[in-house]
């Protein structure tokens, strides 16, 4: 299944502030009427399923709609230069900590809330001009804060690590 199909196989508008609360309601209904008991079928079942997959993470749910209007073809690297540096020195005061716990904790809620800020700068730039093919830019920005994220999740994956006593890895 195709990214961007997910919204029409849960039935829900395609938008990138969908709350859990809507996505939920939805996955139930379809899942109820898709389940094999049901008269569905193992593989609509599984559509649907992979569905909410897809739409749960903000992730797979930015580049499902990124895909929808049509801005597949952008640069999927794209970061910009000023974060690169951010991240540089982030992962240099994360090294610095030397296993401190209450210097970790810190760091991995500064991770957490600049990945929040992260979502919510995707979901303004959808918001922006919620109609209509994207933009080149402004899929180059999406893709910027997509980025962005994977580089907090991989940061607070590294300091879980830490605190757990184990190998900080690259």
């Amino acid at each position: 299944m195709r990214r961007s199909e997910a919204f029409q196989v849960l039935g829900v508008e395609p938008r990138f502030d969908l709350s859990q609360r809507e996505l939920r309601a939805a996955w139930m209904r379809r899942a109820a009427s898709a389940h094999p008991d049901a008269a569905g079928g193992v593989d609509e079942s599984a559509r649907v399923n992979d569905a909410m997959r897809i739409l749960s993470d903000p992730i797979e749910r930015a580049q499902a709609l990124l895909e929808q209007r049509g801005a597949a073809a952008v640069d999927g690297r794209a970061m910009p230069q000023e974060f690169l540096l951010e991240m540089m020195e982030l992962r240099e005061r994360a090294d610095a900590c030397g296993g401190d716990p209450a210097a970790i904790d810190e760091l991995r809620t500064e991770a957490g809330s600049r990945r929040e800020a992260a979502v919510a700068e995707i979901a303004r730039l959808f918001t922006v001009d919620a109609a209509g093919p994207l933009d080149s830019g402004r899929a180059e920005q999406v893709i910027g804060q997509i980025n962005a994220i994977r580089a907090f999740d991989r940061m607070i994956e590294q300091l879980d690590r830490e605190s757990s006593g184990g190998s900080a890895g690259p």
